[in-house]
C-alpha cells in the first residue's frame, strides 16, 4: 500500500498571495472610482427651489399670434366669472335706469361670454318652448321643429351682428376707442335677458304685443344708458348712431314677434 504523502500547508503564504492576486486585477482607475471619506457638504442654497403651487394655482399666459384665435387658451380669460359674477352682471341689467354705474363700467376689464352665450341659449330655449305653446293654444297641439332653427339663427345672429356693427360704428363712424368689441359683445348679449320674462308671457297671445313690446323698449333703454358716457363726446354724429341703433332693435323685436308669436286666434 502507497501511503499519501502529505502536504506542507502554510496559511500565512495562502493569505499573502491571494492578496497579491487582488492588487494586481485593480483597475488603473481606482481612484477615481474610489468616494471620498470627506466630500464636503452639497449647497443646495446656489440653486432656488420655485413651485407652481406657490400661490395657488398658476394660470398660463394667453396665447398671442396670428393663429392665436385657434386656439383653446386664446378665449379662456372670457370664461373666467364665476356664479356671483354673472348674477351681478343680470341685476345691473335689470337695473339700466340707474345712471351710475353703467354696465360698460362694471365690465370695462373682465368682459366675459359666458354670460352672453347662456343667457342666448336660454332665450332661445324659452322662445322655442312658449312658441310652441302657444301655437297649441291657438291651433291645437301641433310641434313644429322648424321653430328651434329658425329660433337658433335668429338669437345668435343677433348677438353677433349687433355689438359687431356698434364696434364699427363707434370706431369708425365716431372714431371713438372707448370700447372693445368683446365689451360689446358682453353688453349686447346680457341685454337679451329682458327678452326672457316677455317670453313667457307670450304663451298667451293676448300678452304677446305688450311684452314684447315692453322687452324690446327696455333692452334698447339699456344699451343706450350703457353707450351715453362713450358717445356724448360726439353729440352731433352719435344722434345718427343712436337712431341706427333704435331701429336696429325695433327690427330684432318685430323679427321676433312675426316668427314666433303671429298667431291670430286663441288666448
Amino acid at each position: 500500500n502507497t501511503r499519501p504523502v502529505p502536504l506542507n500547508f502554510n496559511s500565512s503564504l495562502l493569505v499573502e498571495g491571494t492578496a497579491r492576486m487582488l492588487h494586481e486585477e485593480e483597475p488603473e482607475d481606482a481612484e477615481l472610482m474610489a468616494i471620498p471619506e470627506d466630500h464636503g457638504e452639497m449647497d443646495f442654497a446656489a440653486t432656488p427651489i420655485t413651485s407652481d403651487l406657490e400661490g395657488g394655482q398658476k394660470e398660463s399666459p394667453a396665447p398671442t399670434g396670428i393663429l392665436a384665435c385657434f386656439q383653446i387658451g386664446y378665449y379662456q380669460p372670457y370664461f373666467n366669472v364665476d356664479t356671483t359674477d354673472v348674477a351681478d352682471r343680470l341685476k345691473a341689467t335689470l337695473a339700466f335706469y340707474k345712471i351710475d354705474p353703467t354696465f360698460l363700467a362694471l365690465v370695462a376689464d373682465t368682459p366675459d361670454a359666458y354670460g352672453p352665450f347662456w343667457t342666448a341659449t336660454t332665450l332661445i330655449f324659452v322662445i322655442s318652448v312658449t312658441s310652441n305653446l302657444a301655437r297649441s293654444l291657438s291651433e291645437g297641439y301641433d310641434y313644429d321643429f322648424k321653430l328651434v332653427t329658425s329660433c337658433v339663427s335668429i338669437i345668435y345672429g343677433y348677438l353677433v351682428a349687433a355689438p359687431l356693427l356698434l364696434w364699427c360704428a363707434i370706431k369708425y363712424f365716431l372714431q371713438l376707442d372707448g370700447a372693445s368689441l368683446t365689451q360689446l359683445a358682453c353688453l349686447v348679449g346680457y341685454g337679451l335677458f329682458l327678452y326672457i320674462p316677455a317670453a313667457f308671457l307670450c304663451t298667451f297671445n293676448i300678452l304677446s304685443w305688450p311684452a314684447l313690446v315692453m322687452a324690446g323698449a327696455a333692452s334698447t333703454l339699456f344699451l343706450l344708458r350703457s353707450l351715453k358716457p362713450l358717445i356724448e363726446a360726439k353729440r352731433e354724429k352719435a344722434v345718427s348712431l343712436v337712431g341706427g341703433l333704435v331701429l336696429f332693435q325695433l327690427l330684432f323685436m318685430l323679427t321676433v314677434k312675426f316668427s314666433f308669436y303671429s298667431h291670430d286666434h286663441g288666448l
